[in-house]
């Protein structure tokens, strides 16, 4: 038999069941700006230019990220957020390194055309290499 206790009980659970299974995860509001702010970076260290590669694989991640926000898929969202701030920071690190070899290049490309002029300069000497000024110590 069903007592009004065992009924009371039972709309309860059914209560916190239904709460339970109602509530869903919140939206990565979080992760899609920590995302977005990385791509803004990236982009600022000249990665279209650089690492283009990386710049759109974080490009497409962000957008279907906030595409699964608009499908209330607060999971797939946090993923794709993640992922999206990874190749956006790869993205800036890339094109930051690939800057700095092109500036070594060019300060290569620099001293051996002073050492193309000094040679030039004293026909039949040998290279000399110059050294680091030395300054008396201060007592």
């Amino acid at each position: 038999m069903f007592t009004l206790n065992g009924i009371r009980n039972g709309l309860w659970c059914a209560v916190a069941f239904g709460i339970v299974a109602c509530a869903s995860t919140p939206m990565p509001v979080e992760k899609l700006a920590i995302a977005k702010s990385s791509l803004e970076r990236a982009e600022q260290a000249q990665a279209a230019q650089f690492a283009q590669i990386e710049l759109n694989s974080a490009r497409n991640k962000y957008a279907a990220a906030q595409a699964a926000v608009d499908k209330h898929d607060a999971e797939v969202a946090a993923r794709l957020a993640d992922q999206a701030d990874v190749d956006a920071q790869l993205a800036e690190s890339t094109a930051r390194a690939k800057q700095q070899a092109q500036l070594v290049d060019e300060m290569d490309a620099g001293l051996r055309d002073l050492r193309k002029e000094t040679l030039r300069g004293s026909p039949g000497a040998a290279p000399q290499v110059p050294q680091p000024a030395t300054t008396p110590p201060q007592p």
